[in-house]
């Protein structure tokens, strides 16, 4: 008696998905976000408008020549010159470059001198009180027994040509005041400023004769 063959099953099996089609599973640490990490070579920022802050430059120290400054030796000692970028000379600033141009060639010509050595008060006639430091004083040489003070006016109507008259209205016997300055300027100065003026242009005739 012969067998029969086994009947094929009514249900078939679902094929497969490849591998490329399934889609992965995210895991707790995938679903936060990242930060965004900063740049090293990233500029500053200020707060959340992220402005770039510059700060601004420093600016020059001014001494102003009518500042006075305690000396140990002698309160009415001055700290001398004033402004800046004319260098210095013997710690005093210079205030001008015509007053630079008057220390070197004097300094070329051997001639010591100081600037702005120390304060002296003077009085206007309506019975004000100032300082006054003369700008260049020489030192162990004098005219007419007298020491000689440099002043240096590159306008006409520098406010200093008051303290100088001044000055040497009260000081006139014991210095003598060389004026010097542009032909403009030495015109309309007043005759009671100096006992000598002197062109800026006929500077090194001046200093050759106080290297005497």
């Amino acid at each position: 008696m012969t067998s029969k063959p086994p009947k094929p099953s009514a249900k078939k099996a679902k094929p497969k998905a490849p591998a490329a089609s399934r889609k992965p599973q995210k895991s707790a640490d995938d679903a936060r976000p990242r930060k965004k990490a900063a740049s090293p070579t990233s500029p500053a920022v200020n707060g959340a408008k992220g402005r770039v802050v510059a700060r601004p430059p420093s600016r020059p120290a001014f001494v102003p020549r009518a500042v006075a400054n305690i000396d140990d030796d002698d309160v009415l000692m001055a700290h001398g010159g004033g402004g800046t970028g004319f260098g210095r000379c013997g710690g005093r600033l210079l205030s001008s470059k015509l007053e630079q141009d008057l220390c070197n060639r004097l300094g070329m010509a051997g001639v010591v001198h100081s600037h702005s050595p120390r304060h002296y008060e003077i009085r206007y006639e309506e019975g004000k009180v100032a300082a006054y430091a003369p700008m260049i004083v020489l030192r162990g040489r004098g005219r007419e027994g007298k020491g000689v003070v440099i002043e240096a006016v590159e306008e006409s109507k520098a406010p200093i040509l008051r303290k100088i008259t001044s000055f040497r209205s009260q000081y006139g016997q014991e210095f003598y005041v060389i004026l010097v300055g542009s032909d403009e300027a030495l015109d309309e100065a007043p005759l009671s400023a100096y006992d000598e003026a002197c062109s800026s242009t006929n500077v090194n005739t001046l200093i050759a004769r106080l290297a005497e």
